[in-house]
C-alpha cells in the first residue's frame, strides 16, 4: 500500500529589492520579477524559471530569485536544479525555515530521506511545534521502515492540532504496517470524516477489515472504493468471497 505523500509546495515569492543599481536596471528587475511570478501563478513554470535566470543576469545577488526558480524547477521535477538554488540560498544566507523546508521535500520526492529528516529537524529546532515538518518527518521516517516513529511524529502533530485527512491516512498506514489494523481503522475513519470522497483512506480501511476477517464492512469499503475509482479495488473484490 501506498503512502498518500502529496502535499502543496511552499510557494512565497519574497519581493526585496537591492536598491544598489540605476534606477533603469532597478526597474528592469523589478519588471522581469513581476513578469515571473505571473508565470509561476499560471504554472507556466518553464517560462517562470527563463525570466528568473535572466533577472539573475542582472543581479546574482537576488535571493528571491534563486528561491523562486527553485520551486518551479520542483515542479518541473527537475530536482537537482532546485537543490543547487536552495543550497545557493543556504550558503549566503545561513538558516531559513522556508528554504530548509522546501530543500526537504526535494529530498523526500527524490528518495533522500535521511537528508530530509534532518532539514526537518533543522526546522524542529527552531520550532519543536511545526506541524508540516513533524508530518513530513513522519513520512520519511515511513519510507525508511521506522513506522513506530513515523507514528510518533504524526501523533505530535496531531497533538500539536493539525487535523487533515493526509495525517490521519499516513498514520493508518503506518499502523497497517504494525499489524494494528483496527487502530488503521479508527484512523482511516478520521481521514474519511474530513474527506469522505477520500478513496485511498476507503480502498485501505477495506483492506484492514479484511485483514481482521470482517468481510462485510471489507466489501462495503472496497465497493464503496471502486465507485470513486480506485485502481485496485474491482480486483481486491475477486479475491473476497
Amino acid at each position: 500500500m501506498s503512502i498518500l505523500i502529496k502535499r502543496l509546495k511552499f510557494i512565497s515569492f519574497i519581493i526585496l529589492f537591492a536598491m544598489s543599481f540605476s534606477s533603469c536596471t532597478q526597474m528592469k528587475i523589478d519588471k522581469l520579477n513581476k513578469k515571473g511570478m505571473e508565470l509561476f501563478e499560471k504554472k507556466k513554470f518553464k517560462a517562470a524559471n527563463q525570466v528568473f535566470s535572466e533577472l539573475l543576469s542582472l543581479d546574482k545577488d537576488f535571493l528571491p530569485a534563486y528561491f523562486n526558480r527553485a520551486i518551479s524547477n520542483s515542479f518541473l521535477s527537475e530536482n537537482n536544479k532546485a537543490l543547487n538554488d536552495l543550497n545557493h540560498i543556504i550558503k549566503v544566507q545561513g538558516y531559513s525555515e522556508e528554504v530548509f523546508l522546501n530543500r526537504a521535500i526535494i529530498y523526500e520526492n527524490i528518495g533522500l530521506y535521511n537528508e530530509a529528516i534532518q532539514d526537518y529537524d533543522q526546522i524542529l529546532e527552531a520550532n519543536p511545534h511545526h506541524l508540516k515538518a513533524l508530518h513530513y518527518k513522519g513520512i520519511s521516517l515511513y519510507y525508511l521502515g521506522d513506522f513506530n516513529a513515523a507514528i510518533n511524529e504524526y501523533d505530535k502533530a496531531i497533538k500539536d492540532g493539525l487535523d487533515v485527512s493526509g495525517l490521519y491516512y499516513n498514520k493508518g498506514v503506518a499502523l497497517d504496517c504494525l499489524n494494528k489494523y483496527k487502530e488503521a481503522i479508527d484512523n482511516y475513519s478520521k481521514a474519511i470524516k474530513i474527506n469522505p470522497k477520500f478513496n485511498q483512506a476507503i480502498y485501505a480501511r477495506g483492506i484492514a477489515y479484511f485483514n481482521i476477517k470482517n468481510t462485510k464492512l471489507a466489501k462495503a469499503n472496497l465497493e464503496y472504493a471502486k465507485k470513486l475509482g480506485h485502481p485496485k479495488a474491482a480486483d481486491m473484490l475477486k479475491t473476497i468471497k
